[in-house]
């Protein structure tokens, strides 16, 4: 149904950042809600879309990452790493080609779909991850294991600087934990060979970026509302 005043059923947003956060309430809003139309909103929807996306996706691959970096790797960038495979070129041509397939979109005022080439860049990198299985490697093939981590973590800084108009926050808090310069997270930044990840750089102790929602009972049965 529609929001109406009449209704009762009026969407405070400064209730959703103070529930929420500042952070997931833009990234479900903008990715939810096409520019200049109606959308669907119910508490139970953005708690599902945030946990998902953002929790399960990227704040789990970051720490999934930054962990195995952390751990393996004396906590810092590896000093060393081998030649790239196919797969490994392929994913970093993707990461690489972001920022203009989202800047297409926001040309035209498509922001959510700006919200899912994110969302598909760090889909492809989970998948990556999980084939590639560095925990594993670092059993069977330790310097195979740093250049995986190496891909992984500059894919992380192509997604972290791209999701700042989005995410500002979440986003600089990842960009701290790759230890990024804070004078090299603009656009301009992404592809200067000297602004991509750098060998032997230290990088922070890991730690979770996004918080997990749990579904309320009561919002099981709420009605969705029209936002």
């Amino acid at each position: 149904e529609k929001i109406s005043k009449s209704l009762g059923n009026v969407i405070d947003p400064v209730e959703l950042v103070e529930t929420y956060g500042v952070d997931p309430t833009r990234f479900f809003l903008m990715s939810e809600v096409t520019f200049g139309n109606d959308g669907d909103f119910s508490d139970e929807k953005m708690i599902y879309k945030v946990n998902a996306n953002l929790s399960n996706e990227l704040g789990n691959l970051n720490q999934r990452i930054l962990t195995l970096v952390f751990k393996n790797c004396d906590g810092a960038v590896p000093v060393e790493i081998g030649e790239f495979t196919k797969e490994d070129e392929e994913l970093l041509a993707t990461a690489r080609s972001l920022r203009e397939r989202t800047g297409k979109e926001i040309a035209s005022q498509s922001i959510h779909k700006y919200v899912d080439h994110m969302i598909s860049m760090v889909w492809d990198a989970n998948k990556y991850i999980d084939v590639q299985a560095p925990w594993v490697l670092k059993k069977t093939d330790p310097e195979r294991m740093k250049t995986v981590l190496y891909v992984l973590m500059e894919v992380m800084r192509h997604v972290a600087i791209l999701y700042q108009p989005l995410m500002p926050t979440s986003s600089n808090v990842i960009l701290d934990q790759l230890n990024v310069p804070k004078d090299e997270r603009g656009f301009e930044h992404l592809e200067k060979e000297e602004c991509k990840i750098q060998l032997g750089r230290e990088i922070s102790k890991p730690k979770a970026v996004f918080p997990r929602f749990e579904v309320p009972t009561a919002a099981v049965s709420a009605e969705t509302v029209k936002a």
